[in-house]
C-alpha cells in the first residue's frame, strides 16, 4: 500500500492515504443512501454540527480493503497503541464497529475529544473553504495562533508532559484524503466562516477481537 507515516516526534503518530476516483465515487453513493434512510447519529458523537447520518455496516465496499490494511501497517509503523486483554498467544482480527456522514456548516465545531475502539478514520469528502483564506478573516489576521482557524487538530502530551497540537490545514487538496490513528489520540475540528456551504467528512472506528490461533 502506497501510504504516508506522520510521527508526532517523538511520539507514535497517525497515517494518510490518498483514495481513487472509483472509491470517491462509491462514497457519494454511500452518503446519499445514508441521506435517504436519514438515521441521525448527533447524541453519540462529540461534535457541534448541523447533522451526522450513520452509514450501516452492511455495504463498506473498498473502504474495507483500505482502512483494515492501513491497521496492519500502522503497527508496523508505530508499534501497538493498544493491550491485548486475552492471556498467551493470540489473533487479533480488526473489525469495523460503526461509521457516519459529517456536515459541517460555518461557525459549528468539533471539540477535542477521543472515539471508542482501537482506531479511528476520517476521510475528508468536500471542503469548500482554503486555510490561506480563512486565517487572513479579521477574527485570525492579527491572532498568534491564525493557524487553527477552519482546521483539524491533533492534541498529545509529549515526553515533558507538554501538551502539543499537530495541525493539519484543510482546502481542496485535502479532499480525498484518508486519516488513520489510534482512537485514543484526541482530535478536534475548528470553525470556518463566511462560506454557505457545509464541509463533508466520512469517518469510523475499528474495534480489535483476539481468539486463540487454529491448531497446527
Amino acid at each position: 500500500m502506497k501510504y504516508n507515516a506522520h510521527h508526532f516526534q517523538p511520539n507514535p503518530g497517525y497515517l494518510t492515504y490518498e483514495l481513487n476516483e472509483d472509491t470517491m465515487d462509491f462514497l457519494w453513493a454511500r452518503i446519499d443512501k445514508a441521506k435517504v434512510i436519514d438515521l441521525p447519529v448527533n447524541k453519540r458523537l462529540a461534535g457541534n454540527i448541523t447533522k451526522s447520518l450513520d452509514m450501516g455496516l452492511h455495504d463498506l465496499g473498498p473502504i474495507a480493503e483500505i482502512v483494515i490494511p492501513l491497521c496492519e501497517e500502522y503497527v508496523k509503523q508505530f508499534s501497538q497503541p493498544y493491550h491485548n486483554q486475552v492471556a498467551g498467544e493470540c489473533v487479533n482480527i480488526f473489525s469495523f464497529s460503526d461509521w457516519w456522514v459529517n456536515y459541517q456548516y460555518q461557525n459549528e465545531f468539533n471539540p477535542p475529544h477521543d472515539h471508542s475502539g482501537v482506531y479511528s478514520w476520517v476521510i475528508w469528502m468536500k471542503i469548500p473553504t482554503e486555510f490561506d483564506d480563512q486565517k487572513m478573516l479579521p477574527i485570525a489576521a492579527e491572532s498568534n495562533a491564525q493557524n487553527h482557524i477552519s482546521n483539524f487538530a491533533f492534541s498529545y502530551v509529549d515526553t515533558l508532559g507538554v501538551i502539543k497540537q499537530l495541525i493539519i490545514p484543510m482546502g481542496k487538496k485535502m479532499e480525498g484524503t484518508l486519516c488513520l490513528f489510534p482512537s485514543q489520540l484526541k482530535h478536534s475540528v475548528n470553525p470556518f466562516y463566511n462560506c454557505d456551504e457545509p464541509r463533508i467528512s466520512v469517518a469510523g472506528n475499528i474495534s480489535l477481537f483476539s481468539k486463540p490461533p487454529r491448531d497446527k
